[in-house]
């Protein structure tokens, strides 16, 4: 399916004013709820945003639109019934319920200090001129309208000053029947597979469900830990580092865009099949894309190729431990960030793509070591004592890859209207990100890329064109 381009002046979205849905029951009388030393690292105190789009049901009103959450009273919809599901999703996740701040001593903990605070911010929403499928259901280019449903207000982060929600939910119904949940949530307290969790459980509730078929379990002292004594942050482990020369694209002065790049199936089974041949080893899909994704994204932002690149991952660990073992259930940040690879450009461009593979299976590795985990918790851990993080500069040369497609993403129940055609991320800061490429699950609505992957990533406009062609390259 061909990417679109949507202008966002061809949107006419009302908005009702937002609720603070509660949890349906009481929930357990708590004093501040305390995070791990993951969730207390400060570049992870920023939301996270992400589109769950759902076409329109087989069976629509007679009028063939869908009931209009602003003005009709009709029951039931999948506002109401996502309303409904959130207040009782929330007995059992109710932390998300309470306001989030950083304290003094610089930890994040959860506050349930008045009645009136308790709850999540909720937005019904309308577009009234236009259908999802002439949005191709959020696939392709979608930055211009991306934050037309996001329900987010930028909270205080950081700040030091006062509690605010860490989840904001908005439902955006269309002329067709079909609708976007827009969900932002707070990346301190929840990993991809944490926010799938709780996602998967809000369907299930909406859908009539009891109880979630996966009860959430907080135990964030699990993964607390003690900084290790005479620990040195080598360069290896320390994601801090930074080499002077890393490059700087001509491009990144244009106005940056998010794409979501569709990949087929056979085009991976060939760089695959290439790749496994040169090396005479098995190449996973995530290493094979991953590799072939960083070159064609150096290439396409036309940096100097004696400069350093550097390539990032992150790996989660929730079965990779046994002390401590990280139970079913925990929703909490469960993943790290590897060593950085740095090579020069030259070397990634001109030479074998199975170099860069070997490297990446190789840091993947070695950062799956429960001696590497545990000491990268105790990095984290060092990381909230001191003042502040330093956090890399990213001028264009420094890629982070993270891989969803295992995350659960896609095992929501289907609550009355089917299940989600398509699920999309959106930068955390409502404007653009460069730095970040996600792989996600393709769009359920295109036969065509069945099996195959979707690559979410962010350039300046001129770099996207030429990495598309650099991707399209895998199907001839």
């Amino acid at each position: 399916m061909a990417s679109t381009t949507h202008e966002p002046t061809s949107l006419c979205v009302v908005r009702k004013e937002p609720l603070l849905v509660k949890p349906s029951e009481p929930i357990p009388c708590h004093d501040d709820l305390s995070l791990s030393s993951i969730d207390n690292r400060y570049i992870f105190e920023n939301f996270t945003h992400t589109l769950y789009v759902y076409r329109p049901i087989a069976i629509a009103p007679p009028n063939g639109n869908c009931p209009d959450p602003v003005s009709s009273p009709r029951q039931p919809d999948p506002v109401s019934a996502l309303r409904q599901g959130l207040a009782k999703t929330l007995v059992f996740y109710y932390p998300l319920a309470g306001k989030i701040m950083r304290y003094p001593d610089r930890s994040l903990r959860i506050t349930f200090n008045t009645d009136e605070d308790i709850g999540v911010p909720f937005l019904e929403a309308a577009v009234l001129d236009c259908d999802l499928s002439s949005l191709n259901y959020m696939d392709g280019e979608i930055s211009s309208v991306a934050k037309e449903f996001i329900f987010y207000n930028q909270p205080p982060i950081n700040q030091d000053k006062e509690p605010y929600h860490p989840l904001r939910l908005q439902v955006t119904v269309f002329p067709c029947g079909g609708f976007i949940v827009g969900m932002s949530i707070l990346h301190s307290i929840v990993d991809v597979f944490g926010a799938s969790q709780f996602f998967k459980a809000l369907a299930e509730l909406a859908g009539g469900k009891v109880e979630p078929s996966v009860i959430p379990v907080w135990e964030r002292k699990k993964l607390t830990v003690d900084i290790m004594p005479d620990e040195k942050e080598e360069e290896g482990n320390n994601n801090n580092s930074q080499p002077n020369n890393l490059p700087e694209s001509q491009h990144l002065s244009s106005e940056l865009i998010n794409e979501c790049i569709n990949i087929s199936c056979d085009g991976i089974k060939r760089l695959k099949l290439q790749l496994a041949t040169e090396m005479g080893d098995n190449v996973t899909t995530f290493e094979a894309l991953s590799s072939y994704i960083w070159r064609s994204r150096f290439k396409a932002l036309e940096f100097n190729p004696d400069d350093k690149t550097i390539f990032i991952m992150l790996i989660g660990f929730r079965d990779r431990l046994d002390h401590p073992k990280i139970p079913k259930g925990y929703y909490g940040n469960s993943f790290l960030v590897s060593s950085p690879i740095f090579v020069t450009g030259r070397d990634l461009v001109e030479g074998p793509l199975s170099n860069m593979v070997k490297l990446i299976k190789e840091t993947k590795n070695i950062c799956s070591q429960p001696e590497f985990i545990r000491r990268s918790l105790s990095l984290s851990e060092r990381a909230r004592s001191e003042i502040r993080s330093q956090v890399l500069n990213n001028r264009g040369g420094v890629m982070f890859v993270t891989d969803w497609r295992g995350a659960g993403i896609r095992e929501e129940e289907d609550f009355g209207w089917g299940g989600c055609v398509n699920i999309v991320p959106v930068p955390h800061n409502m404007t653009n990100n460069n730095d970040m490429c996600i792989l996600l699950p393709p769009l359920r609505l295109d036969n065509s890329i069945e099996d195959g992957v979707k690559v979410f990533i962010g350039l300046p406009k001129v770099a996207m064109d030429k990495f598309k062609q650099e991707i399209h390259a895998l199907h001839k």
